[in-house]
């Protein structure tokens, strides 16, 4: 049996809490459940103050089998502002907005040069999607497309440096099908329709559900986990995208990355978003796995 542990963001005593209410117990260095084991959604870093230590318990527990663990957009952001191209540029500019982004592990990695190495590496050997017998986990969208092509062409599904150097080098379809299962799936409002969020910054992308069909929803109602709300009148049939929509009838995907809050939980029989929003003022829950392909809100846990 698997715990699905959301979105940590260096919340470290959070992290603790969860592993000692699910019944994980820490010996010889590690924690470790003697019947299940825990899996990890990614986003491990930024915004909390105790990234390092989230790191180093969430690798030893892999490393010791006790859990497996994916990367978020989160640990991509990292790891391009970290890699260099073949001329020696950064990956990822280092401008003001990019490193702020990654503030809290810029500052702990500064202040531990050791620490910055050893997790550097380790984030570069996490999958970027599992494949379990009764479900599947990934970060942000589970789009098959995507999925099969990362399979074909990159069957390591490792964000290592070569890798990272080719799709941010081509930007083409791979990269693409990279930052669609890390950031999921956004769209584009129209020219002339103008939306602000609570700080008053216009958005013209909104994140919306990935498993859905467009055509028929409002805007309002294809939306998901944003911070601003969207108009109630029906996106119009020439601005509509194929989505290839997830069927109830395929696996159990579970996801973080959305920052729910209190909606966070089961989304759909198949499908649950175990991302809380833990470091911006919600909490850190875990679905609990029983083997039901059927899931049910009974089964998350919140500390």
């Amino acid at each position: 049996m698997y715990d699905i542990i959301g979105d940590i963001h260096g919340e470290f005593d959070s992290l603790v809490e969860m592993l000692q209410t699910l019944g994980y117990k820490k010996e010889a260095g590690f924690y470790a459940h003697p019947e299940r084991k825990a899996v990890f959604v990614g986003d491990f870093v930024d915004r909390g103050f105790r990234v390092i230590d989230s790191l180093c318990l969430i690798k030893n527990m892999v490393d010791h089998g006790s859990a497996f663990a994916i990367v978020g957009n989160h640990e991509l952001n990292v790891l391009a502002y970290y890699t260099k191209d073949d001329e020696g540029n950064s990956l990822r500019e280092h401008s003001l907005k990019n490193k702020a982004q990654i503030r809290r592990t810029y500052l702990e990695f500064q202040a531990n040069k050791e620490a910055k190495k050893i997790y550097l590496k380790w984030l570069r050997s996490l999958p970027l999607f599992l494949e379990f017998d009764g479900f599947r986990v990934i970060h942000a969208c589970w789009d098959q497309e995507a999925v099969d092509l990362i399979k074909t062409k990159h069957p390591d599904n490792r964000l290592n440096k070569k890798f990272l150097r080719k799709i941010y080098t081509t930007k083409g379809k791979l990269y693409d099908a990279c930052m669609l299962i890390l950031k999921g799936r956004e769209f584009a409002l129209p020219n002339d329709l103008v939306i602000k969020d609570s700080y008053g910054i216009k958005r013209n992308m909104f994140r919306i559900k990935w498993w859905n069909k467009m055509e028929g929803e409002s805007f309002s109602s294809l939306a998901f986990g944003n911070r601003f709300r969207l108009p109630n009148y029906t996106i119009p049939l020439e601005l509509c995208e194929n989505i290839p929509p997830y069927s109830e009838q395929e696996l159990p995907v579970f996801f973080g990355h959305y920052c729910l809050n209190g909606q966070a939980g089961v989304v759909r029989d198949n499908l649950c978003c175990v991302d809380a929003c833990v470091a911006n003022g919600g909490h850190l829950i875990a679905y609990r796995w029983d083997g039901n392909t059927k899931l049910k809100q009974e089964n998350i846990v919140e500390v």
